[in-house]
């Protein structure tokens, strides 16, 4: 009886639920890879209830409220059966956000699991190893035992399944219901499954996912399976799908005679999107099948939510098999994609627009190692653009990137370029793009000591090409040929284009011959070295470089070195040949580019026409931003020839975009008005000091001055300089520029010079005797223009120097009437002429013995003789002169006026310009008034050489005007001769006296 009792107390307390409790949890503490803790526990008979049951494992987290099954406690205890009638839990949460990733990989710092609640954005896709692949296919239907009879009759679940969200979304928690049953040994068990969620796509828009199916499942046996089945559909709504998207997917797994087979069918409406077939033969070690793939850009929407996608099209088909462990793959087939809108993955990628890109491939892996025994692709847009095709097979370590071509010393892949678009190579970022024909050429590749080797098969060529930057064509209809070499490695790297050809209509117009190695690992920096000609006649019969158009020349050649790294360094030289050998520019550059984009240069140039020559020094900071670009550069030199400067002024004006051709002259037409100053959006300051500077036969010495520059003008500040030891002062001017006036363009300069000596206009005669014009002048100089662009403001610029003096001595008048004396008379004026010596002597060209020859005249001759030795040397009170230069390099005198005693000159003229004359030796005009009173206007009254007209202060003015020709050093005075020679000529009949 006691044993009995005994057996009673034992089983009463098996079915304690205290101490069904303490035995589930022993048991769940004696297993190694899983933890969890129990609530309670309750077996009854024919029932097991469960609640707070919490189980850990490989970081997935399973909580469950409660638990109930109905099943036979005495059948699963005893006869290792599991015939569950009836299933139930509800309320559950699996949460999957901390699984550790595949191979134990460490979690990513920083990844703190969101707090849950509200929309997430979709759940990153861990990558699978092939290990964790393996692992489920040893288990397939045929191969996979339960360790008891199983049975289900129904089952009622539902919880929520929580997954990662990327770093600072929300995690996102999957609702899902199964409810089913009926699965047992020669039955078909059927379980619909519903789930749900929402999403945030790209937008922030929240996208409602839900997916609805059947899992069927067929049992060979009460422990073994021979169908599982899963059909169902997928569909999104809202969001980025407004009208809805739906897929239909099925797949399926099937013990059949022989072996098992696999499927897997994921289509949308009547399109299957993607198809795999595969079988595992019984008794071998291989699954092999084939895949087909026709989808589209919004096929795959769904799955990349949080980013967008480029617009596409894809379609293929193919083989595969592998082993049974997964350490081995084998994959051939092909595949064609079509895209467009590549911009959303790579912005720069936007201007290559619409592209097809068709593959063929044969390749397999094993371990770490792919084998490629065929790989073909080529790229083409509206037309075909490039093939890339293996010559043969090779093998690449997925670890390291090492590639090993069965034959190391042969060719390995064949590039062939049919027709590259330029255009796909242009950046609208920066403004810049190429275009004309299409690119071609063949390329080989092989494998060189670790890394690959690039030659030409063929040049690569491109024929009528144009480049354009910010809205400036440079060079169109260009046709370019280059061979290409190029060395990589790991650790070192070699570009060299040997050579770059350019030409244009059959002419060749210049070569560039570069090279850029690399050595010692990617961080070091980069040395670029080369050299190029050009050939400047055919430059300039082609037009194609209309910001060029000033350069004249035969040929133009040159080098240069670069250093380019985190910072870049470039050191080069230029040398320009005229038509004339003896016309030439040279010069050499330093320039530094700082990592900010700060560039720092410094350029000694020497300019030689013939025996002109400047040497002169550039340097200067370039400092670009997004609004304005400030340039501050200092012009120094000894000796600088004036035309020389505009080269100068030429090439930093065309640093800043200026259209250089208006600076070509007054021949250039000009025609379109500027919306914006020549000197767009740069600013900054331009600062020169010469020590002398050749303005054709007019030496400056000591020249400096400032330009600052604006956006609407430019100054000139701190302007010196010297002439003919004389010191410019007040030397200042502005370019304006205002869009809304009639010309935009108004310039204005203006300059004063002090004591200038006449003798730098007017030098003594070459074959002796005294100067023109004696003096000291004074000088304000003015520079005034304006125009609608630059060509028309260089059209309409005009000089004007007015000039003043005091005190000095005009000789302008002085002839010599002698030799058209009338026949002498017996008259008083021998002795006066007696009495003026070799000063009227010089005047008639005759000796001191004049006195004594006793030689006699008519009375108008000896009024003529004697105005001329009073106008010979005129000691002046004031001269005034106004000299204005037009654009065509004429000028005009205007304004003449000159007062002395009893003579005053009044006029006009003009200096007209030719070219490689000096400014003494061009053609000279000009028309005088002579003004005289007192003595000098008796003795013009006496010759008949008065008019009637006479002004304010009591001057009489000359009856005709002065006439004076030829140039400032040969003044042409014959008009002048002419008309004393006359007047000394009146009353021919005076007798003569006896003999």
């Amino acid at each position: 009886m006691l044993a009995l009792a005994l057996v009673a107390v034992l089983v009463a307390l098996a079915f304690a639920p205290a101490v069904q409790t303490w035995v589930a949890q022993a048991m769940l503490a004696r297993q190694p890879a899983l933890q969890g803790s129990l609530g309670s526990l309750s077996a009854r008979f024919g029932r097991l209830d469960v609640s707070e049951l919490q189980l850990k494992t490989d970081g997935a987290v399973l909580t469950m409220p409660s638990l109930e099954a109905e099943l036979p406690l005495t059948t699963a205890l005893w006869d290792r059966k599991l015939p569950l009638r009836r299933v139930v839990a509800k309320g559950w949460t699996l949460d999957l956000r901390q699984i550790s990733p595949p191979n134990g990989a460490a979690e990513p710092a920083g990844s703190t699991p969101v707090a849950e609640g509200g929309p997430a954005a979709p759940a990153p896709v861990e990558a699978v190893s092939a290990q964790d692949v393996a692992r489920i296919f040893r288990g397939t239907l045929s191969r996979l035992a339960l360790p008891c009879d199983v049975s289900l009759d129904g089952a009622d679940l539902e919880g929520d399944v929580v997954v990662a969200a990327p770093v600072g979304s929300a995690p996102a928690r999957v609702h899902v219901i199964i409810k089913g049953g009926g699965m047992a040994a020669g039955r078909d068990g059927d379980f619909a499954v519903d789930a749900s969620t929402e999403v945030l796509d790209s937008e922030l828009s929240v996208v409602t996912i839900a997916g609805h199916g059947h899992l069927m499942v067929a049992m060979k046996s009460p422990r073994t399976f021979s169908r599982v089945e899963v059909k169902g559909d997928v569909s999104a709504e809202g969001g980025l799908f407004p009208n809805g998207l739906t897929f239909f997917a099925d797949a399926a797994a099937v013990v059949g005679a022989g072996g098992e087979s696999y499927s897997v069918d994921l289509s949308r409406g009547s399109q299957h999107l993607a198809t795999i077939l595969a079988r595992w033969p019984e008794n071998t070690s291989q699954l092999a099948g084939t895949w087909k793939i026709d989808l589209q850009d919004s096929d795959v929407a769904l799955f990349t939510l949080d980013r967008p996608l480029p617009r596409f099209t894809a379609a293929g088909e193919g083989q595969f098999d592998t082993d049974v462990a997964f350490t081995r793959a084998h994959v051939l087939g092909r595949l064609s994609a079509a895209m467009s809108k590549l911009g959303v993955l790579v912005p720069s990628l936007e201007r290559i627009g619409a592209v097809t890109v068709d593959t063929s491939f044969d390749a397999a892996w094993s371990g770490r190692s792919i084998r490629v025994d065929r790989l073909s692709a080529s790229l083409s847009g509206t037309r075909p653009a490039a093939v890339v095709q293996s010559i043969q097979p090779f093998e690449v370590d997925v670890l390291t990137g090492d590639l090993k071509p069965v034959d190391p010393a042969g060719d390995w892949m064949a590039i062939a370029v049919r027709g590259f678009p330029l255009a796909w190579l242009s950046n609208p970022a920066d403004r810049f793009s190429l275009s004309g024909g299409d690119a071609t050429g063949e390329f080989i590749v092989r494998t060189d000591k670790g890394g690959f080797a690039v030659r030409s098969k063929s040049p690569f060529t491109a024929a009528g090409v144009s480049v354009q930057r910010a809205n400036k064509t440079f060079g169109p209809k260009l046709d370019l040929s280059v061979s290409l070499l190029a060395d990589y490695g790991s650790q070192e790297w070699h570009f060299q284009a040997a050579p770059l050809m350019v030409s244009s209509g059959g002419s060749r117009l210049g070569t560039l011959d570069a090279k850029a190695p690399q050595s010692g690992g990617p961080d070091q920096p980069i040395a670029i070295a080369g050299t190029w000609n050009a050939d400047l006649p055919a430059l300039a019969s082609k037009a194609l470089v209309p910001d060029l158009s000033w350069i004249s020349g035969r040929s133009a050649s040159g080098d240069f070195t670069a250093t380019v790294g985190t910072s870049l360094e470039l050191d080069g030289k230029l040398a320009v040949v005229g038509h004339d050998e003896h016309h030439s520019l040279t010069a050499s550059a330093h320039v530094e580019v700082d990592g900010d984009g700060r560039i720092s240069f410094l350029a000694p140039v020497k300019i030689a026409f013939g025996p002109s020559v400047s040497n002169l020094s550039a340097e200067g900071t370039l400092i670009r931003d997004a609004a304005v670009t400030r340039l501050y550069v200092k012009l120094t030199g000894k000796e600088v020839a004036l035309e020389h400067l505009r080269l100068i002024a030429a090439t930093l004006a065309a640093a800043g975009g200026v259209p250089l051709a208006a600076t070509a002259g007054p021949e250039t037409p000009a025609k379109i008005r500027d919306r914006i100053p020549f000197w767009g959006n740069w600013a900054g300051r331009v600062a020169v000091a010469f020590d002398r500077v050749n303005a054709g036969d007019q030496v400056f010495s000591k020249i400096g001055g400032a330009f600052q520059i604006e956006h609407g003008s430019v100054r000139l500040e701190e302007g010196q300089g010297e002439l003919a030891g004389q010191r410019f002062t007040n030397v200042k001017g502005s370019l304006s520029f205002d869009d809304a006036a009639e010309f935009p363009y108004d310039l204005k300069t203006t300059a004063s010079l002090e004591k200038v000596d006449a003798a730098t206009l007017f030098p003594a005669p070459v074959s002796g005797g005294d100067p023109a014009i004696e003096g000291q002048y004074s000088i304000a100089c003015t520079l005034l223009g304006n125009g609608i662009n630059l060509d028309d403001l260089v059209g309409r610029a005009r000089e004007e120097f007015r000039l003043t003096s005091t005190a000095g001595i005009v000789r302008v008048l002085k002839t010599d009437v002698d030799e058209a004396m009338p026949p002498e008379v017996d008259t008083p004026v021998t002795d006066t002429l007696g009495r003026l010596g070799t000063g009227v002597g010089r005047f008639f060209g005759t000796d001191d013995s004049i006195g004594s020859a006793k030689r006699t005249v008519s009375p108008a001759a000896e009024a003529v003789i004697r105005f001329i030795n009073d106008i010979s040397e005129i000691g002046y009170d004031q001269i005034t002169l106004t000299a204005i230069r037009g654009s065509d390099g004429t000028i005009r005198l205007a304004d003449i006026a000159m007062t002395a005693g009893d003579e005053r000159l009044t006029g006009s003229g003009q200096i007209a310009c030719v070219k490689d004359l000096s400014l003494r030796a061009r053609p000279l005009s000009v028309d005088l008034q002579f003004w005289g009173r007192n003595r000098i206007a008796k003795r013009l009254s006496k010759v008949g050489l008065l008019s009637t007209q006479k002004d304010d202060l009591g001057y009489t003015m000359l009856n005709q005007p002065i006439h004076l020709g030829g140039t400032l050093e040969h003044i042409d005075k014959s008009q002048w001769h002419k008309l004393l020679v006359k007047a000394a000529a009146q009353n021919p009949d005076v007798p003569k006296k006896g003999p």
